[in-house]
C-alpha cells in the first residue's frame, strides 16, 4: 500500500572526491567523505525515528556504492533525474505523487540539526499550508515540501543553485505563484571548514554499518 506521507531524501554515493568537494579542499577527500557519510546516516536514523517512510533518490549511476543500510532503510530507491538540481527535485516530487503519495517532504542529506521533530513539524505545517521550506544558514534551503494538490514546480525554475540567493529567490517565486508557505527554523549545512565546529560539538557519528 502506498503511504500517504513520505520523505524524499537526496543522497550521493559516499565516494571520496565526489562528495563535499568544497570541504575536501581543506580536510582532504577521505575525511570529507566520512563527514558526509556520518551525516547521511544520522539523518536516516532521524527519518526512521519520525516513523515516516523514506524514498531514497541518489545522484549518479554508482548504485553499487550506496551503503546497504541506506537502501534497506528506504521504501523506494531511484536515481535522480534532471539537468539541474531544480529539475531533479521536481521530478522526485512528480514520481512520488504519481505513485499516490499525498504529502511529500524532500530533504538534503548533509544538514546539521535536522531531527525527527523537525521533519514531523514540516508535515504538520503542510496541513494548513501549501508549501513548507526549511532555510539553510548559507542562503539556500535544506528541506521543501508540498501537498499533492498544491505542488508547483515553478519554484524550482530559474534558481542559481549553490548560491546565497537560493532561498530568497525561491520565496519570491512562491509568492508570485500565490503559494501559502510555512517557513521552518534555519539549519546549517556542512560545506566549509568553518561549519565543522558545530558538527564536532554535536558529535555526529555513524551508528551502524560504518564503511570508513
Amino acid at each position: 500500500m502506498t503511504p500517504s506521507r513520505m520523505i524524499a531524501l537526496f543522497v550521493k554515493p559516499p565516494i571520496p572526491g565526489l562528495v563535499k568537494t568544497r570541504l575536501a579542499r581543506d580536510i582532504g577527500n577521505d575525511a570529507a567523505c566520512k563527514v558526509y557519510y556520518n551525516m547521511a546516516c544520522n539523518i536516516i536514523e532521524q527519518i526512521k525515528a519520525s516513523g515516516i517512510p523514506m524514498a531514497l533518490f541518489f545522484d549518479g549511476e554508482n548504485t553499487e556504492k550506496l551503503p546497504e543500510y541506506w537502501i534497506e532503510s528506504a521504501l523506494k530507491t531511484a536515481a535522480q533525474n534532471g539537468e539541474d538540481l531544480g529539475m531533479r527535485m521536481a521530478n522526485a516530487f512528480r514520481t512520488l505523487f504519481d505513485d499516490g503519495v499525498e504529502q511529500i517532504v524532500l530533504a538534503g542529506s548533509d544538514i546539521y540539526g535536522m531531527d525527527a521533530a523537525y521533519l514531523k513539524e514540516a508535515f504538520e505545517l503542510l496541513v494548513k499550508h501549501e508549501m513548507v521550506i526549511g532555510p539553510a544558514l548559507d542562503g539556500g534551503y535544506c528541506l521543501v515540501g508540498f501537498n499533492k494538490a498544491s505542488f508547483d514546480q515553478s519554484v524550482f525554475c530559474g534558481i542559481p543553485w549553490s548560491t546565497e540567493r537560493v532561498f530568497k529567490l525561491t520565496m519570491e517565486s512562491a509568492t508570485i505563484s500565490g503559494l501559502f508557505v510555512a517557513v521552518l527554523e534555519p539549519l546549517r549545512d556542512i560545506d566549509r571548514l568553518e561549519d565543522l565546529p558545530a558538527l564536532v560539538q554535536e558529535s555526529i557519528q555513524p551508528k551502524i554499518h560504518s564503511q570508513f
